[in-house]
């Protein structure tokens, strides 16, 4: 997809500099309205922090005015002399007019008290100096009401106060009521009989101005409607709106900003100016920015080696074409090169190098119209393409490349035998993202290596069960290996000449998997391919020896998974267990495969001298399979011999088998080696392959492999 506005894309430094001139004169013009209204929302922030501060003023303002009513009730309903007057059987009007009616012209404190029975009726009360007639409590309006009936529990109580705000007749006024009590000690009253004491002052201009200058707030005033400037409700103890308090807010932020204005100004020309220079200093480099971003783009996407686009290009690439709403089929062939990790061991990584030039050039000739070749890193490569037939296409370029691979590849003087395993994978458009479709052609190649390597498979979704299937063991075989899921079970091998049990092949079993048995040849292949083969022969050898320690006429023969013999520390592994176990290393044989052995002569040399060092003997399995010579085998010098049943089990039928398993005695008795027969399955074999020659003999005439617990019992009887 073309994008306009990628530098890429951009053709010509003058285009580049308008657009940067441009860019420029847009950064100025918003820098300046940033400043202007980053200035503005700083004096509308200050302005609203403002009110807000003035409305917690004014609100504790009024709490003070009610807190100022709780204090006067406090000081006088807490009173000794007033217990003694109020709690007569008939009130001393005079003795309450005198010392609290009286008290509003005294220091204007509050503007009425009044007294209350134990049902809260009226007993006794002044209103500004006058006596207060009145039965009732619907003077005070509900704000008392409210606090007499939420309270009514805890009023008769001594020790506590209450207060707010309420409409009386008269107006808003501060109201608090508590009981008339003793200055100490408790009330000597044994029935019923309670009296309070309620104390009024209601709101008033002055008021209001004293609170203003207190809490310095602007024109604190008070209307029954709310105004259009700054206020608060005020809310009776009732919980309705008597009015609301309102003053005038100083706007500080509108006095800041005013009074910042030309420093702003200043700033917004000294900005202006730096940033016209910039636009200059720019557009002066900007053309030799645009030459080397355009050489760092193709250095990105190129592979260093072969010269052809790498992952990353080859992904841009089926993104593109995902995101373009066509619906054409793409299609993945992903490659991976067999051996070629042993070219680079045996002669060397710089012709390794100069095998993935010489693959990369032959592969981009065979390379279909539209199509695109990538080197994905190491031995990997993909091509992909798009349109019409693109995985008819493909299929036909990767049997030109299979068989442009059966020829060795010329490196100089040099003639180098590699093949390929691919992989292919189709979808249409917008089905899947390219980094499934990759996936598939991957599962697709890896299938290719697992059946023989050297062919092409096409991916489906078999394959991918296949590949879930496989992860599934794989995590099965590490849980088995946690939890004791395994068992080792023992074949027999006896004697060729006495027919008696000389030794057993240790062979691991998976009885107790939580999803049911399952066979080696089904989980062996995948802990060689995952690493968990490592664990799982070092369990086979350690259990097989701690078996075996106490049958001292038996020797043990445990297989070694190629990968284990990979391992540089294998043979130390090896000496820790029988040392750990305290199994003698004469009574061990260790079985290596002969194909490994043909691949990794190197590193089976130094392994194998290491062994035997050890003092423990090395067989050659599985011979017949392979390709082995007599100069391998004397170059190994391997301690016994093990025909494949493949060979062995059909000397009773097939003369040429029956031919070679003599002359495989022959040769071995020549190099000083033993050999050992498996898959005998009847009497003419074990006969046959007595009469050829060989040492012992092992497979299911004897018997098949038996629990540790069952081989004493047949060990007992074949010594018999």
């Amino acid at each position: 997809m073309f994008k306009p506005l990628s530098w890429r894309n951009l053709p010509t430094a003058r285009t580049l500099s308008v657009m940067i001139f441009v860019a420029g004169i847009g950064l100025v013009i918003s820098v300046i309205t940033l400043i202007y209204l980053s200035l503005h929302l700083i004096s509308a922030k200050t302005n609203e922090i403002d009110e807000h501060r003035s409305a917690l003023s004014v609100q504790g303002a009024i709490q003070t005015s009610v807190n100022r009513v709780w204090s006067l009730v406090l000081d006088n309903a807490v009173w000794d002399d007033a217990v003694r007057e109020v709690y007569r059987p008939q009130v001393n009007a005079s003795w309450l007019y005198n010392t609290w009616g009286a008290g509003f012209k005294v220091n204007n404190l509050y503007d009425g008290t009044f007294v209350l029975n134990e049902n809260f009726d009226m007993l006794w009360g002044s209103f500004r100096m006058e006596p207060f007639t009145e039965l009732s409590l619907d003077f005070f309006g509900a704000g008392l009401k409210a606090l007499i009936s939420h309270n009514q529990r805890t009023l008769p109580g001594e020790n506590l106060i209450y207060a707010g705000i309420t409409r009386t007749r008269y107006g808003v006024a501060f109201v608090g009521i508590g009981l008339i009590r003793p200055t100490t000690g408790r009330l000597e009253v044994y029935d019923n009989t309670r009296r309070y004491l309620v104390i009024t002052r209601h709101l008033t201009p002055q008021i209001l101005k004293d609170l203003g200058d207190t809490f310095q707030i602007n024109n604190l005033t008070f209307s029954h409607t709310m105004p259009s400037t700054a206020s608060v409700p005020l809310r009776s103890a009732a919980g309705e709106i008597l009015g609301y308090l309102s003053w005038d807010p100083q706007l500080p932020g509108a006095q800041a900003a005013h009074a910042a204005a030309w420093e702003i100004r200043q700033i917004v020309g000294l900005v202006t100016l730096l940033i016209l220079m910039f636009i200059l200093l720019t557009s002066a480099g900007l053309y030799k920015l645009s030459r080397g971003e355009k050489l760092a783009r193709r250095i990105a996407v190129t592979d260093w080696l072969s010269g052809l686009p790498n992952r990353r290009a080859l992904i841009e690439r089926l993104e593109q074409l995902n995101q373009s709403g066509d619906t054409d089929t793409i299609t993945v062939v992903f490659m991976d090169l067999d051996g070629f990790k042993d070219v680079n061991d045996v002669y060397g990584h710089d012709v390794g190098d100069k095998l993935i030039v010489a693959i990369a050039r032959s592969l981009s000739e065979k390379v279909p119209p539209g199509g695109m070749l990538s080197r994905m890193g190491g031995d990997e490569f993909a091509m992909t393409m798009h349109g019409d037939n693109a995985h008819e296409k493909s299929a036909i370029f990767a049997m030109l490349v299979l068989s442009w691979f059966n020829a060795p590849v010329r490196l100089d003087e040099r003639s180098i035998h590699i093949t390929a395993s691919i992989g292919i994978a189709s979808s249409v458009q917008g089905d899947c993202s390219s980094t499934e479709l990759f996936r598939r052609a991957d599962i697709a190649m890896y299938h290719s290596k697992m059946t023989g390597k050297g062919r092409i498979t096409h991916y489906d979704a078999a394959l991918n069960s296949a590949r879930e299937r496989k992860l599934i063991i794989e995590n099965d075989i590490r849980d088995g290996l946690e939890n004791d899921e395994f068992d080792v079970w023992y074949q027999p091998i006896v004697d060729a000449h006495t027919l008696t049990m000389t030794g057993v092949e240790a062979l691991v079993r998976w009885p107790r998997r939580p999803a049911g048995a399952l066979g080696p040849d089904e989980f062996i292949p995948v802990a060689e391919s995952s690493g968990l083969i490592y664990a799982l022969g070092q369990f086979v050898l350690r259990r097989a020896c701690t078996d075996l320690l106490a049958m001292e006429d038996l020797k043990l023969s445990v297989n070694i998974s190629p990968a284990q013999f990979r391992d540089p520390e294998f043979e130390v592994k090896v000496a820790g267990v029988l040392d750990t176990v305290g199994f003698p290393a004469h009574r061990l044989q260790l079985e290596v495969t002969e194909t490994y052995v043909l691949e990794n002569p190197e590193r089976s040399r130094t392994a194998i001298a290491n062994l035997k060092a050890l003092g423990t003997g090395v067989a050659l399995d599985d011979f017949g399979t392979g390709y082995s010579s007599i100069g391998y085998l004397r170059r190994f010098n391997f301690d016994t011999i093990k025909i494949d049943k493949s060979l062995a089990g059909l000397v009773d039928a097939d003369d040429q088998a029956a031919a070679l398993v003599s002359g495989t005695v022959r040769i071995a008795s020549a190099l000083g080696m033993s050999v050992t027969a498996e898959g005998v399955e009847n009497e003419k074999q074990m006969k046959l392959l007595r009469l050829a020659g060989c040492d012992r003999l092992q497979g299911f005439y004897f018997s098949q492999p038996q629990p540790i617990s069952a081989l004493m019992p047949l060990r007992k009887q074949r010594r018999g």
